[in-house]
């Protein structure tokens, strides 16, 4: 009997994929392990902050994608360890003699001569499993629900075999079936995210860390994996359920495999069985047309669709990201799809994509032969649903080549009086190495703000001679009023006159006025008393500027003094290799009494 052809072997082309970037990704982290744990370049000031420690989680959500696929690649040459290792995990062992899996053996050996029977008497999460035993060699892993419908509905249970064996013909035991660490992959990172990625960004939100703001674009960019991690993956484990549904159809009929879809209520199912596993209703559908063209072009286009969703979602992801930090948005959809641009020509995804799907008809009939050399020969397949899901990336990619004249700087800054902030965006799909790490550097100092008012219009004093005030030391006796200028945030505002409120001041003979909480020395200019402060780290640049009149008041030995206080904050910091530029100002008018201390 001819068999159906499968669609091309996308599990095996993502496989090639990793690897052949598993080099420059195990580099890439190693550098940003070594930044997060405190041994790369970042000072204590940016390691001890809230945010930071939320990046250190995030990129746990990060990594852990990362290092499934290193574990998978790694089980890849090593099919008799893991076949131990999941023997040993699932109970599994050979039947005994007098033990009723006969039948089941037999059966077997007739549609696939060399593929071997395991089984476990106890456990019942599953119901046949495929997995390797050797690099050519397939074992079938039969647990209890199993042997149960063999003796209730042996037709049935055959079915379930032979959609085992369809995954058989193609090798995909390898890549996916029971032990796979890909299907780990796709089984636990959404709990990993959950765990490192959502809860440290709300635990920051909460918490009120200063930093938070820069975050919110972060967890954006780190949502981005989700459809990274699990977009192509899930779309080809169930191109390959599909196909193995339609081997299954082929032996038995469609009506059969429907037949089996409504009456087994496997226990391998849950709230991300999904992720591993087409819906039922789909795989009704798919039964339903089994040997139709369109059934064809969906197994054929289900790879290349979830590569353009992975694109259309990153690329309306990464201009939320920049959106939220303050960039407009007409500059973050140009940045955005810069980056989709470079996603599209720089990856070698879509280029590996038509590749396959232009071959793949002349190979299709080969591929089983290679995997089971005793089955069934492959059958012919028509070109067209070939021909029709290369569309996909062909036009894809002539727009991305397109000589297009885009404007957009993707690391052109924004300047504004309120917080803003514009990052270098992570790789996006399986390339961490495409864009360069940039390097920490110091920024360079800020501008003083325009806008501010003179001093002098707030005090409702009249004019005295500023020499005419007596020195020595004084005591902020009163806040008479704090306002917001530039649109400042009042609690910012509140914070500066609080800290003020206990300052003690000093007037020296030659007009400086200092105090104890580290405002800037007011020194005498003409027009009044003004001053300022410069701090440079590593990271950040932060400039005080203050104007200040100081004159008596009308019924006593106390003062008025009246300050326009702004401060500039720059940040420029690199975490986890992605650039963080962020301007921050605060300005206001306060108006405090001083009273003479004893």
């Amino acid at each position: 009997m001819r068999r159906p052809p499968g669609p091309p072997p996308w599990l095996w082309l993502l496989v090639g994929l990793y690897l052949s970037q598993l080099p420059g990704t195990v580099t890439w982290w190693t550098a940003q392990v070594e930044d997060l744990l405190g041994l790369g370049a970042y000072p204590e000031q940016v390691a001890g902050t809230g945010g930071f420690r939320a990046l250190l989680a995030l990129s746990v959500a990060q990594l852990a994608p990362t290092a499934f696929l290193l574990a998978g690649i790694l089980a890849l040459p090593l099919p008799r360890l893991r076949c131990r290792f999941t023997e040993w995990r699932h109970g599994l062992r050979r039947p005994l003699p007098g033990e009723p899996y006969a039948e089941i053996q037999r059966f077997l050996a007739e549609r696939a001569p060399g593929v071997e029977l395991r089984v476990s008497p106890t456990r019942s999460e599953l119901t046949a499993r495929v997995y390797p035993a050797g690099p050519r060699a397939t074992r079938i892993a039969a647990f209890v629900p199993l042997t149960v419908l063999w003796r209730r509905d042996r037709a049935a249970a055959e079915t379930l075999l032979l959609h085992e064996l369809g995954h058989h013909r193609n090798g995909e035991q390898h890549v996916a079936g029971l032990g796979s660490p890909f299907v780990a992959l796709l089984r636990s990172w959404p709990y990993v995210f959950a765990l490192c990625g959502l809860l440290p960004a709300v635990l920051l939100l909460v918490s009120g860390e200063p930093s938070a703001h820069l975050m919110f674009a972060q967890v954006v960019l780190v949502v981005l994996r989700v459809p990274e991690v699990l977009l192509l993956p899930v779309g080809a484990l169930w191109s390959a359920e599909l196909a193995a549904d339609r081997q299954a159809a082929a032996a038995r009929g469609g009506a059969e495999v429907l037949r089996v879809l409504d009456a087994m209520d496997e226990a391998d199912t849950g709230r991300l069985a999904a992720l591993h596993h087409p819906p039922a209703r789909l795989r009704r559908w798919f039964a339903h047309r089994s040997g139709s063209p369109s059934a064809q072009l969906m197994l054929v286009s289900l790879l290349p669709l979830a590569l353009l969703a992975d694109l259309l979602l990153t690329t309306a992801g990464a201009t939320v990201a920049y959106r939220l930090l303050d960039v407009p948005w007409g500059r973050a959809a140009g940045r955005a799809l810069s980056l989709a641009d470079h996603q599209v020509t720089g990856g070698p995804e879509w280029w590996a994509v038509l590749a396959v799907l232009a071959v793949w008809p002349l190979l299709a009939p080969l591929w089983p032969r290679f995997w089971a050399p005793h089955g069934h020969p492959g059958g012919t397949l028509s070109p067209g649903p070939y021909a029709t899901a290369a569309l996909v990336p062909a036009l894809v990619l002539a727009v991305g080549l397109a000589p297009w004249d885009t404007t957009a700087d993707p690391v052109a800054k924004t300047t504004s009086p309120t917080s803003t902030a514009s990052p270098v965006p992570p790789v996006l799909p399986l390339d961490p190495t495409a864009t360069a790490c940039p390097t920490p550097s110091p920024p360079a100092p800020p501008s003083r703000p325009s806008g501010l008012p003179e001093p002098t219009t707030a005090s409702g004093l009249p004019s005295t001679d500023p020499a005419a005030v007596p020195p020595g030391t004084y005591r902020t006796a009163h806040v008479v009023s704090a306002e917001p200028l530039l649109g400042t945030p009042r609690p910012l505002v509140d914070d500066v006159a609080d800290r003020l409120a206990a300052a003690r001041w000093t007037l020296t003979t030659d007009g400086t006025l200092t105090e104890d909480t580290g405002e800037p020395p007011l020194r005498r200019r003409s027009g009044g008393l003004q001053g300022e402060k410069h701090t440079t780290t590593e990271v950040s640049a932060t400039t005080v500027w203050t104007d200040a009149d100081l004159r008596p008041t009308p019924d006593g030995p106390d003062l008025r003094l009246v300050l326009v206080r702004a401060a500039v904050g720059v940040n420029h910091a690199v975490i986890a290799c992605r650039a963080f530029d962020a301007t921050t100002t605060t300005a206001a008018v306060l108006v405090l009494d001083l009273s003479p201390t004893p």
